[in-house]
């Protein structure tokens, strides 16, 4: 039997269009991952899902003026059509507002309670006076108390990733209305006791951090090195998961109590067997997202799960990425910077910027991405490298053998010693997630074949009247061009699906572990369209 791979995707809040920052961030990563995943024959299942609660949502409808639950709606709507045109695998795409969400955080909360790991304490949150109401996380905004950064949130900033208390907040304002009428106000909050357990995950984290992604595995431990505190985990807020305690019926869960967990719940909706890979030692776990929420995914999320003492699986693989700039400015939805998804296939075919933000991934450092960069990539590696090699092997062929495959000889045992050696880097590279290394290793393998052809000239050996030699060789290019769809086929899904079009026979696109010979003699096959064409920079961009 293969083994499990559970595989989760950050879940994006729901307040707003998406960008490709949540792309490079964590779809594409966890996507690429997957896909892989089940050419090397394994057992995946992949998650991912739209993050309902807490206040980004409830600021974003107020300010389009509906309903939470109709904003949710909305929002989830444009998620679910990103995950269609981005050719996303997910087992199931899902969302936190669910009865399954709800049950389930009921459950974990009273399971706490019941191991003691909960208590009732007396706080001070921020109250707005004008707007009557106490403000929570994103419903206050203000200075920074680390960098400076004029428009932090009530619990994080989003330039320089600190994390703080609302009161430690310079020039407090809400976020609702703007009023700097704020006011420190006492109120009853349930905590959990993170300090109880935090013998268990230091252990816990001493064992699988050294695993994880240089900068999923530098933050952890840098929250290693602080120590844990004790969590509010309830907001005055009447948005979000209800607590399901006496005297609490007016506040819900806080949201990255509940969010995590959403992981599950959207796995229980997925598949009856979910036990299988949440409650199984055996199973591999691996988790995609962006650095601003290694926090909660190497701290809260695993705080709990060990808490719980119900052998819940923990992350194996934490794989966490920096943040992608565009055009020297940080991709936001708060400023509009960037390309947003519901534009983007406007530019260029999902397949450019699945190929093009994986060669740029910011994997160990913060990294801008232009237009001129997109363009670049495409023409030269897309366009240049693959497409126009299988637009030439197929027109050639066709035009002096018609449309059959020409017949070969044994495999060239030089070419192949060169491409298993790049297959070996490709497959190494994908089993750790460094995709960047995969793109460079996946280009190599495109280069090997147009430099064989270059140096074969199948054009001269017909031309001086050698049709056996020249069949040979093209034969040899259709291989590789079968090659070409089994390693490329996690990056670039539409354009594998053309190449596999070509030929008359079905041809899985099971991950090679060297490079054979699989297309027959004689086979028929179809001059296809352009893989892809090139990209120009308009005088806007």
């Amino acid at each position: 039997m293969a083994k499990k791979y559970l595989i989760t995707s950050a879940l994006p809040y729901i307040n707003g269009e998406l960008h490709i920052g949540h792309l490079v961030g964590c779809w594409l990563p966890s996507d690429v991952y997957a896909r892989f995943c089940r050419a090397m024959g394994r057992d995946v299942l992949y998650i991912g899902g739209a993050d309902e609660h807490g206040t980004p949502a409830m600021v974003g409808a107020w300010k389009e003026n509906m309903p939470v639950l109709e904003y949710t709606n909305k929002y989830y709507e444009k998620h679910l059509r990103a995950v269609s045109d981005f050719n996303l695998s997910f087992d199931l795409y899902g969302r936190t507002h669910t009865e399954l969400q709800e049950k389930l955080i009921h459950d974990l909360f009273k399971r706490l309670e019941e191991r003691g790991l909960i208590e009732e304490r007396e706080t001070v949150q921020p109250f707005s006076v004008d707007d009557d109401m106490f403000l929570a996380d994103r419903q206050l905004e203000g200075t920074c108390p680390k960098c400076g950064y004029e428009k932090a949130r009530g619990d994080q900033c989003d330039n320089c990733s600190a994390t703080y208390e609302a009161d430690e907040l310079i020039n407090p304002r809400s976020a609702i209305s703007g009023s700097t009428n704020i006011e420190m106000r006492k109120t009853k909050n349930l905590f959990f006791m993170a300090s109880k357990i935090e013998g268990d995950w230091r252990k816990w984290l001493l064992q699988h951090a050294p695993k994880w992604s240089k900068t999923a595995s530098a933050i952890a431990m840098g929250w290693a090195n602080e120590g844990l505190h004790d969590t509010s985990i309830t907001r005055d807020l009447k948005w979000g998961i209800p607590v399901n305690k006496p005297g609490y019926e007016n506040k819900v869960f806080y949201v990255w109590f509940d969010a995590p967990w959403g992981y599950v719940s959207i796995s229980q909706a997925a598949t009856k067997d979910w036990e299988s890979w949440w409650k199984n030692p055996d199973c591999f776990y691996a988790q995609f997202m962006g650095k601003d929420n290694v926090k909660f995914h190497s701290v809260f999320f695993p705080e709990q799960q060990l808490a719980m003492n119900d052998n819940w699986k923990t992350v194996d693989l934490l794989k966490a990425v920096n943040f992608l700039n565009f055009e020297g400015g940080k991709v936001a939805k708060s400023t509009g910077n960037g390309i947003f998804l519901d534009n983007a296939l406007n530019i260029a075919p999902s397949d450019c910027w699945r190929y093009a933000l994986m060669a740029s991934a910011p994997e160990t450092d913060d990294t801008d991405f232009t237009m001129a960069r997109f363009i670049d990539i495409v023409n030269k590696d897309l366009n240049g490298l693959l497409g126009n090699f299988v637009s030439r092997v197929c027109k050639l062929s066709a035009k002096n053998f018609g449309e059959i495959v020409p017949n070969g000889t044994e495999i060239d045992s030089e070419l192949a010693n060169k491409i298993n050696e790049k297959i070996e880097e490709l497959t190494n590279a994908m089993e750790k997630c460094e995709f960047r290394k995969s793109i460079v290793a996946l280009r190599e393998i495109y280069g090997l074949a147009n430099e064989y052809m270059t140096i074969k000239e199948p054009w001269a050996l017909v031309k001086n009247g050698d049709l056996n030699g020249a069949g040979a060789v093209l034969n040899e290019c259709f291989q590789l061009i079968d090659l070409f769809a089994r390693v490329s086929s996690p990056f670039v899904p539409d354009a594998v699906a053309k190449i596999q079009n070509i030929f008359a026979n079905e041809h899985d696109l099971s991950w090679p572990t060297k490079y054979e010979h699989r297309i027959s003699n004689g086979e028929g096959f179809t001059v296809p369209e352009n893989l892809f064409n090139r990209l120009e920079l308009s005088q806007d961009e």
